[in-house]
């Protein structure tokens, strides 16, 4: 009889799903036996990659999630006071995450009695592997995150620009003026306004005294 693909962890405790995570790595060996595995798509309750990431690993398969690195603050209060914001991880595809198997045929009854696993993506209800030379390509581009410029750290959450966007300014003695930013350094930008009579591109502002246009 063939060995399980998927079996519980010898007295180990698995990962309850009420166990709230921001935790995330990525295996150290994971490009190293990409190229090695079967590689498919599962479906995750919302907001769950990361804690089924782990409950999947508890039970030895290979795991990947993507990430994109963006800037939040970490309490109203914080924002109240205009703090620098802190780094936060999120699935770039939201609900999904990507499980290598040793090659031959997943044991998926096993693997959808877990609770961190409501599908796989698939045709007709048939789970598809994914082509393992785009997921290899995945790893290696993704593996340590997609990183938001450092700069949208000082900025306003969802209203983030770069050099060569209009922005609005929304506070300070420039209030309600729309302008081209042409240098983002040290958290200010610098902007071009018409003052004077004239155009004046040395004008620098703090990034979140500004917002997208």
């Amino acid at each position: 009889m063939s060995k399980p693909e998927v079996s519980p962890p010898d007295a180990t405790p698995v990962l309850s799903m009420r166990d709230r995570t921001s935790g995330y790595d990525v295996a150290p060996d994971i490009i190293d036996v990409a190229a090695t595995l079967h590689w498919y798509a599962l479906q995750v309750p919302p907001q769950k990659e990361f804690v089924a990431q782990k409950i999947l690993r508890r039970y030895g398969l290979k795991t990947f999630v993507p990430v994109r690195t963006e800037f939040r603050h970490s309490s109203k209060k914080s924002r109240h006071l205009r703090l620098p914001k802190q780094p936060v991880r999120f699935a770039v595809a939201p609900r999904y995450v990507l499980a290598g198997f040793e090659p031959g045929r997943p044991l998926w009854f096993n693997l959808f009695a877990l609770p961190c696993i409501s599908g796989a993506v698939g045709i007709d209800g048939a789970p598809i592997m994914l082509p393992t030379k785009e997921v290899v390509k995945l790893i290696r581009r993704t593996a340590t995150g997609v990183n938001a410029p450092e700069a949208q750290r000082f900025m306003r959450t969802h209203h983030e620009f770069g050099v060569g966007d209009d922005v609005r300014v929304v506070d300070g003695p420039f209030e309600g003026m729309v302008v081209p930013v042409v240098g983002i350094a040290q958290g200010l930008a610098r902007l071009e306004m018409k003052l004077f009579g004239g155009a004046v591109d040395d004008v620098r502002v703090p990034l979140d005294y500004l917002e997208a246009a």
